[in-house]
């Protein structure tokens, strides 16, 4: 039975959409069947699988797409997840309807936040919601500069909201934006490269907490 793993923040820009590709072609890559919904109405995740299919070709993407349908979110993942392992959904950036289905439905809720006093704040009501939800959301710092560093306030915060922080870190590595807009992950250009280490430790913390 397939693991449905959401990637959800209220904040934009925390890189949802970049998380889920790039864990997307890992998981994949690795041998994994994997279908990918797209939630947010920007569309981002939509954009690079298109994109995946010029490059590689329409029948070897090795990740297929799923509409989404609030309404039905729940029994249409229950027709799905006997063929896939993993089940990635990019949630929208806002704490809407469609994101606590969302929250429901899956098995695994991962945070991305980048390490700024104001994006940790705005993240502090979606913890709340996971947390009225009986969920563990595991945050994941994004886009993590190399002197970036948390407070021990602001930790305590975020633990008391509900939220544990992975010890594994994205970075701000320019070759994530290049790669996403040509359909690719960093898993695909060189599997040895830091950025590729950087998903790999993020996608094996992922499995741990599932």
């Amino acid at each position: 039975m397939g693991k449905v793993v959401a990637f959800s923040n209220q904040k934009g820009g925390s890189g949802k959409s970049t998380l889920s590709a790039n864990i997307a072609v890992l998981w994949s890559n690795s041998g994994y069947k994997v279908a990918v919904i797209d939630a947010d109405q920007q569309k981002s995740l939509t954009f690079w699988l298109s994109e995946r299919k010029k490059y590689y070709g329409a029948d070897d993407v090795g990740i297929d797409a799923y509409s989404f349908e609030t309404r039905n979110l729940s029994e249409e993942i229950k027709k799905i997840k006997k063929k896939y392992d993993f089940i990635i959904i990019d949630s929208p950036p806002a704490i809407t309807f469609d994101t606590v289905q969302i929250i429901k439905v899956s098995n695994g809720l991962f945070v991305p936040v980048q390490p700024s006093p104001l994006d940790l704040m705005a993240t502090l009501p979606f913890l709340q919601i996971a947390r009225e939800e009986k969920k563990k959301p595991l945050i994941i710092l994004n886009r993590v500069m190399p002197r970036a560093k948390l407070t021990d306030a602001m930790i305590l915060r975020l633990r008391y909201s509900g939220g544990k922080i992975a010890r594994s870190r994205i970075s701000s590595k320019v070759i994530f934006a290049e790669t996403f807009t040509v359909g690719r992950g960093v898993i695909d250009i060189n599997i040895t490269s830091d950025a590729a280490k950087e998903i790999i430790n993020v996608g094996n913390e992922i499995l741990r907490n599932l």
